[in-house]
């Protein structure tokens, strides 16, 4: 055998590193985890959903570097072990294919073989709970390489941590494969709040398939998303790169780079919702409340592409920044947001979709307006009141009496004083059903 091959295989572990409360580890070698065997696997459930209170959700997984102890509460189950520090230096591949094969052949053996509502498939490459430190320094593979036609919900985790965790990506990270619709990937965060995520490194995802992506992602609150690398995300389903709930910090220094097969697909979840496809670089999601806001910025480059077919339907729709609040009872504080950088946002297909810079409440139906202060933008200029592709929502607030507006020169373009009210265009649906637009003005700084 040749001697750098016998190297080579010498150092790739099928085993998966797993430390407990507290734990440490290093991989500096090839974790190579498919089995679901062994360290490599473990089941649990949750109860914390939001929307849909008394449902538990059933998973299985498996790990490649993680922190695990037994669940006092779930016999023979496992749970996120607390405190962890994880390092990768080497290389981690996270395979589908075994554990779905697994799920699959145990679901058709069960009571109600075709319901798959309450359960989820799980890869971690690296996992751990409350107050630990995940670092990326090398490289990550999650491989989504089960049957493209798999109706259960499989969850593609790069780096996952729970509550008041810091994670930070160095290395790079790829998620690739064929998909299926029902595919959530998340790149790098959790549910849990005070969170914080930092990208400085390189995550590519690259499916033909996606239900819902997030990359640099929260469902808690405080925490901050910040992005100092380079994003890639091409796939269908909606693309959030960088999600979060109100009051917390997103923040993009680096690239990001969407391309969205817009596909609209139905929801076979009863505890997520329905909506037409979507992608937007900055997210952010909430009910209405009273919690302080963080500013969303830009002083980066995003490059958000909406690539439109039949299968699209004639509502999708992709943004720079989106933001949108569901339920009536209340307002939400002002939603800061600054774009000191470039955004690019544009489409094709059979027909015209709603793009823009910043979009806010367009997939959320009444008059539930948000309150959205913009203080300096860059952009290119153009006819605003034409093109309709600076700012767009269903109902919102507007308050531009702060801003800077700042105009990067475009050839045939009027210098001519721009209206504060052209910048904000209220879709005509909206309008027809009296929904609220209102726009805050004064002399534009430009």
């Amino acid at each position: 055998m040749n001697t750098d091959l016998a190297k080579e295989q010498a150092t790739i572990s099928h085993e998966a590193i797993v430390v407990g409360k507290g734990g440490y580890a290093v991989n500096y070698g090839h974790l190579d985890i498919s089995e679901p065997a062994g360290k490599n696997y473990f089941e649990y459930q949750h109860g914390n959903i939001p929307n849909q209170p008394g449902v538990v959700v059933k998973n299985i997984a498996i790990c490649a570097l993680a922190a695990l102890e037994d669940n006092p509460d779930q016999p023979g189950a496992k749970r996120l072990a607390s405190h962890a520090t994880l390092i990768n230096r080497g290389v981690i591949d996270i395979h589908f294919n075994k554990i779905y094969a697994l799920y699959k052949e145990r679901k058709a053996k069960s009571d109600d073989p075709e319901n798959t509502n309450n359960d989820t498939v799980r890869c971690y490459a690296m996992a751990a709970g409350t107050d630990s430190m995940l670092i990326n320094e090398g490289t990550i593979n999650v491989y989504m390489d089960q049957d493209i036609d798999a109706q259960v919900s499989l969850y593609g985790c790069a780096i996952w941590a729970n509550a008041r965790s810091f994670m930070q990506n160095r290395g790079k990270i790829n998620i690739i494969g064929n998909g299926s619709w029902q595919s959530y990937i998340r790149g790098i965060g959790s549910m849990d709040s005070h969170l914080q995520v930092i990208n400085d490194g390189e995550i590519t995802v690259d499916l033909k398939r996606a239900y819902q992506t997030r990359i640099l992602h929260t469902a808690g609150q405080y925490g901050s998303l910040l992005n100092n690398g380079i994003i890639r995300v091409k796939t269908g389903g909606r693309i959030m790169v960088l999600g979060s709930l109100a009051g917390t910090r997103m923040i993009n220094n680096g690239t990001i780079e969407v391309v969205s097969l817009a596909t609209f697909l139905e929801n076979k979840v009863s505890y997520h919702y329905q909506f037409a496809p979507l992608a937007t670089a900055m997210y952010e999601h909430f009910l209405p409340n009273d919690l302080p806001t963080c500013p969303t910025v830009n002083r980066g480059t995003i490059n958000v592409h909406l690539l439109g077919t039949e299968a699209s339907g004639p509502n999708a729709v992709a943004f720079g920044f989106y933001c949108h609040q569901v339920g009536s009872k209340g307002e939400t504080p002002v939603h800061r947001m600054e774009n000191e950088g470039i955004i690019e946002v544009t489409q094709e297909g059979p027909c015209h979709y709603h793009t823009a810079e910043v979009g806010v409440n367009m997939q959320s139906v009444g008059d539930y307006p948000v309150r959205v202060k913009i203080g300096t933008w860059k952009t290119k200029a153009r006819d605003f009141a034409q093109t309709h592709d600076l700012f767009i929502c269903r109902s919102a607030k507007f308050d531009l009496s702060d801003m800077h507006l700042e105009l990067i020169p475009s050839d045939g373009v009027s210098d001519a004083p721009i209206r504060p009210r052209d910048l904000v265009y209220q879709i005509e649906t909206s309008k027809e059903a009296g929904e609220t637009c209102e726009v805050y003005e004064a002399n534009l700084d430009r």
